[in-house]
């Protein structure tokens, strides 16, 4: 995300960072569908195993995975989140150091 500038400082690409910021939500917004196939067929394979342990086993295993999901999508975006502030500080702060510099 950052790269090192003509003057030896480093700078801060915003295509880079926008470009992740677009990434984690795209894996947010897809990581709850992502196992809709693993849903399918666990639910029948639970089916199918009814009076099992192993059916129980199942559901409780679809149940945890689905908690995980949920805690990962919640992670991804607030990693977004926080991804794109740090975008806005960076800039921020670059042009209050600029017009601090030119005497505004």
């Amino acid at each position: 995300m950052s790269t090192p500038a003509a003057n030896g400082q480093f700078s801060l690409s915003s295509q880079a960072m926008n470009g992740a910021v677009a990434a984690l939500n795209g894996m947010a917004l897809n990581n709850p569908t992502v196992g809709a196939v693993a849903d399918e067929s666990t639910n029948a394979a639970a089916t199918a195993h009814s009076g099992w342990d192993t059916a129980g086993a199942l559901r409780a295993a679809l149940a945890e995975w689905h908690k995980q999901v949920a805690e990962l999508t919640a992670r991804l975006n607030q990693n977004s989140a926080a991804m794109e502030q740090t975008n806005l500080n960076y800039h921020s702060t670059n042009f209050s150091i600029a017009d601090a510099m030119n005497g505004k």
